[in-house]
């Protein structure tokens, strides 16, 4: 029911239940007055008539009293008349039927000196206003009737008077109150129903469409408020709401671009999945490119029809689903997954997740790395390393070469001059075979140092791969006047690595002991084995050192502050530290500011494995 039907109805209601209760109360008073009116006429008939039967009493004409009583019966308005003996017998009655009946309870209710009217219901005649009245004995009847003090009162003069007329006046003149008040309620109701409708109803239903169209998103409709009255007061503080509603919502979507900005400049795949459901709320531009979708088509799905390409959730026992798991066990963890492109293809990535509760939600924030991009990314590291050793390599190779060219120019001097000797020849090409062997042991390290590391650990002889590499940076150790010392363990020790990673490891750390170090120094380089159940290598420099308020940031990703002064990029030290942790171990580092620096990796050997 509309607000205007309940107020119409209410009022209805209010005003016609007022009118009834006046209108009864009303009707009560004016039958009242009525009553008080023709008792007040009655009694004063009732004087009358007592006078005129006093006055045949005293003259003793009985007859004429008796016509009197039977005159006074028919007259329009009185129903009977009758006197009573003082011990309660009707004498005299306008009703011949009554004559000589016993009414003791009319003289007891008679009060001498004080008429008594009041409304009774008779067995003949029905209401009437019955109207007692005494007829004191006096000095003139004491004659007939004996001594006033024993006999006060000669009989009682009784008068019966129709009731019908008074209740009929009482019942028109309430009719004609209630009609008129009937017009009033429906004047009122008008009134009220044109106030209502012009000031409170027509309002509040501008101010109901105002509100429909901004619950349906549209800020910028404002509801009129021009009237200086409630509704219009309510009108300004409802668009005071909407304006602050408005400002709340362009500023969180200003925060919330902000923090999309902030995500999509991250080079992961960020999103954030509502546990509940596997709903997508939330993903960055670097998760859309790896699948190659839209940020319309990543947000708003359930992630396992996102990244899986599938129509009900990933089964627990066959795929560790971070979703999942977290509901019983941690706040992370960290999984491989294969997720598929829109065009079909399987990419690899390598999944951090962890659970966030927000708003009585729980929610996983999942950082997708794809592996085959971080793989390029490491080899075009890798092969950015190599190309710093490009002047220590050509020079390794220069050498040999020019060995061989002088012993080809002996050899073709020898076969010209016709001094052929075989033993002299035979030098030569011995010579030239090991120079050949020296160059070949040069490229062979070098491949070993660029090619792609393999998926699984394996056996990699430590002393070898540390040997080769500082032997790669004979000539870049020299040309900076950095003496190189190597240091290798006896028992030649075997750890489980990839031997690629593991040079290039030692490439990087070798390296950035070689730019500690812009004025020269010594370097050492060792290996040595733990309790039987690790490998350490150990580079150690005498260069500038690091301050104690860099150290902890040594490892981040693009941190770099060389004491050379040149630009470097920063992620040498943060791909030694994930070549490390890759294989099962761990890096540390000790310096102090001006006292050079050491850094031990701390490898499983294959014994330990084992």
């Amino acid at each position: 029911m509309s607000l205007s039907a309940r107020i119409l109805r209410q009022v209805l209601l209010v005003a016609g239940g007022a009118s009834l209760l006046f209108g009864l109360l009303f009707l009560g008073l004016y039958r009242e007055q009525l009553e008080r009116e023709r008792a007040t006429t009655s009694e004063q008939i009732n004087r009358l008539l007592r006078v005129a039967l006093e006055n045949a009493m005293l003259k003793r004409d009985v007859p004429g009293l008796r016509d009197i009583v039977l005159q006074m019966g028919r007259q329009p308005g009185i129903a009977g008349v009758m006197i009573l003996a003082p011990e309660g017998e009707v004498r005299f009655s306008s009703d011949p039927a009554a004559l000589g009946r016993m009414l003791p309870d009319l003289v007891g209710a008679a009060v001498p000196g004080a008429p008594v009217s009041r409304f009774v219901d008779t067995a003949g005649q029905g209401e009437v206003l019955r109207s007692i009245n005494p007829v004191p004995n006096q000095p003139p009847c004491v004659g007939c009737h004996g001594p006033m003090a024993k006999r006060p009162v000669n009989g009682v003069l009784v008068v019966d008077y129709d009731a019908g007329p008074i209740r009929q006046a009482a019942y028109r003149s309430a009719g004609l109150f209630l009609l008129a008040g009937l017009a009033v309620l429906a004047l009122t109701l008008a009134s009220v129903w044109h106030l209502l409708r012009r000031r409170v109803i027509a309002p509040l239903a501008r101010l109901d469409a105002t509100a429909n169209a901004i619950a349906a998103g549209d800020l910028s409709v404002r509801a009129p408020d021009t009237a200086p009255d409630e509704p219009g007061r309510l009108a300004a503080s409802f668009n005071r709401m909407a304006e602050a509603l408005a400002a709340q919502q362009a500023a969180a979507e200003k925060q919330r671009q902000y923090l999309q900005t902030l995500l999509d400049g991250l080079p992961d795949g960020v999103r954030v999945i509502r546990q509940a459901d596997y709903q997508v709320l939330v993903a960055n531009a670097a998760y859309c490119r790896q699948l190659g979708v839209n940020a319309q088509q990543a947000v708003g799905e359930p992630c396992f029809r996102s990244s899986h390409g599938r129509d009900s959730p990933c089964v627990a026992t066959m795929v560790l689903c971070p979703a999942h798991e977290l509901k019983s066990s941690g706040e992370s963890l960290r999984c491989r997954h294969h997720h598929r492109t829109v065009d079909g293809r399987e990419l690899p990535v390598e999944v951090h997740a962890v659970r966030l509760e927000h708003d009585g939600e729980s929610l996983i924030v999942e950082s997708t790395i794809d592996l085959a991009q971080a793989v390029r990314h490491s080899q075009e590291q890798r092969l950015s390393e190599l190309g710093l050793l490009a002047a220590g390599i050509a020079h390794e190779i220069h050498n040999p070469l020019g060995s061989m060219r002088l012993a080809v120019d002996g050899l073709l001097r020898g076969l010209r001059n016709g001094q052929g000797d075989p033993q002299r020849m035979s030098g030569y090409l011995e010579m030239m075979s090991a120079e050949i062997d020296r160059c070949t042991g040069v490229t062979k390290r070098l491949l070993l140092l660029s090619r792609l590391p393999q998926q699984q650990a394996q056996r990699v002889a430590l002393n070898a791969a540390v040997g080769d590499t500082v032997s790669l940076l004979e000539f870049d150790a020299a040309s900076h006047r950095i003496r190189q010392q190597l240091e290798l363990d006896s028992t030649d020790p075997k750890v489980l690595a990839d031997d690629s990673d593991l040079r290039m490891l030692v490439l990087n750390l070798v390296q950035n002991a070689h730019h500690a170090m812009p004025e020269g120094g010594e370097l050492t380089v060792r290996t040595r084995v733990e309790d039987g159940a690790q490998a350490i290598v150990e580079v150690i420099d005498r260069g500038c050192g690091i301050p104690e308020d860099r150290l902890g940031r040594i490892f981040d990703p693009f941190y770099s502050h060389r004491a050379d002064g040149e630009g470097g990029t920063g992620l040498g030290l943060t791909i030694c530290k994930s070549i490390v942790e890759r294989y099962g171990g761990r890096i540390e580092v000790s310096s102090q500011a001006g006292a050079g620096a050491t850094f031990r990796v701390f490898l499983l050997t294959a014994k330990a494995e084992a």
